[in-house]
Formats: C-alpha cells, structure tokens, sequence
C-alpha cells in the first residue's frame, strides 16, 4: 500500500506543531479530536489540525510506528518518547518518495503488545551496544513508556503483563526519578478526578510529598493506589 501522502501529513503536523510531543498527541492532532491538551496548546488552530479525520486512530498508529522505524521520525532523547521528525523525514518532506507499507503486515491492526515489542527492538536498534545487554527490565521500562503515551490505562496494563498495579507504580516512580515526564493525568483523571488530583497535589506542594502524611491527611477518601498516583502527577508538575 503505497502511503506517501499519509507520511506528508504526519511529518507536516509535527513541524507546525513546533514541538517533540507523544505519539496520541499527534494522533488527536491529525484526526482533530478536541482534547484538553490540544486545546490547551492551541493545535486545534493549525493548518494540520484534523487533517486526517479520514482515518481511524489504528491508522495512524501504523504510519507512524512504520515512519519511526524507517527512521523518518525521532525521538526527542534517550529519555523521551516524544517524536519529531528526523533528518531524513525533513528530506523526505522537501522531495517526497514512495512510502509502501505492506497492507498485510505493517497495516492489519496491532495488539498493543506488538506496538510495543516493536517499539522495544526499533529503540534498542538506535543503540546497538545496548541490545546485546538489555536486562527484561529495560524491555519492560521501554513497554510501560510507550503504554503510558498510548494512553493505555495503568491497571489494564498491569493485568496485561501479570504485574500487580503496585510493581507498575514502582515503576512509573523509578523511571521519574531517572529524569522521564511521563504524563498519566488521562488514567488519573479517570480514576481519581481532576478536582481529586488536584486537591492532592496542592497538599503535596503545601505541606509534603511523604506518602505517608498524605495518607493520614486523606487516608479515608483516598486508597494509597490513589495517593501515589497523584504524587507522580506532583512530582512530574516539579520537573516543569
């Protein structure tokens, strides 16, 4: 399936974009869904916005993933998963080429564990002293971060890789104190509210972020699940 147009349509959004964002936010950007952060941003007002309404969010998850391993799109850093488009994309853009894309591979619809096994091997390729000693811990980080930027909620993810919510967590936690702003405000919106999270997290810049003085303040509206999930959210908040 030749694909040409649709890559034209990714790189150009994420150039007027004029910034490395997660790969749902440039999704919510070309279908033009009227999200918080797209609003927030002001990308609902681009040239680019709802350009490819035409297609479903499967779509455009396979365009992209197949870009990023043809190494038409980047990532920000090491420690992002925020994309942008790449020198070769950028030449790509000024004389485009043809972009094939087997339908019955690259295009059938993926289960979220082949996006991000793909996603693990594509990451460990741009580094190939790493892929001979990557640990199944590092394979796992590199699942989680691109499960949190599909937006895939935490306890279904959990439950999808035989991990207690709380190993999750552990996890989200340890990766934020590696430097990684991972964004998991639309999983605790969902579970907590936004007007939860934020009565939490006004507490944890007030007073403290020990998760046990939280407990005592909060203990009887907030399960220590809920808690913690707002403390990411604080703690993300700090690395702004």
């Amino acid at each position: 399936m030749e694909a040409k147009e649709a890559l034209i349509e990714v790189i150009k959004t994420l150039i007027e974009i004029k910034a490395a964002v997660p790969r749902q936010i440039l999704i919510d950007v070309l279908m033009g869904k009227d999200t918080r952060e797209v609003k927030d941003n002001n990308w609902d007002t681009l040239e680019t916005y709802g350009i490819g309404e035409a297609h479903d969010e499967d779509y455009w998850a396979n365009i992209i993933d197949v870009a990023y391993e043809r190494g038409y799109l980047r990532t920000k850093s090491p420690k992002s998963s925020d994309l942008q488009p790449s020198a070769t994309g950028k030449k790509f853009l000024s004389k485009p080429t043809s972009f094939v894309i087997d339908e019955e591979s690259d295009m059938t619809e993926p289960t979220d564990d082949i996006v991000l096994d793909d996603i693990v091997k594509s990451t460990l390729q741009e580094h190939p002293a790493a892929e001979m000693t990557a640990s199944p811990k590092t394979k796992q980080q590199i699942k989680l971060i691109h499960a949190i930027d599909r937006k895939i909620a935490l306890d279904d993810y959990a439950e999808n890789e035989s991990l207690a919510l709380d190993d999750v967590l552990d996890e989200v936690e340890n990766l934020i104190h590696q430097g990684r702003r991972l964004d998991i405000t639309y999983f605790t919106d969902e579970v907590i509210g936004a007007d939860g999270v934020q009565e939490l997290t006004d507490f944890f810049r007030q007073q403290s972020d020990n998760l046990e003085a939280a407990m005592k303040e909060y203990g009887d509206v907030y399960n220590i699940e809920e808690i913690r999930l707002a403390r990411i959210v604080y703690r993300v908040q700090q690395m702004k």
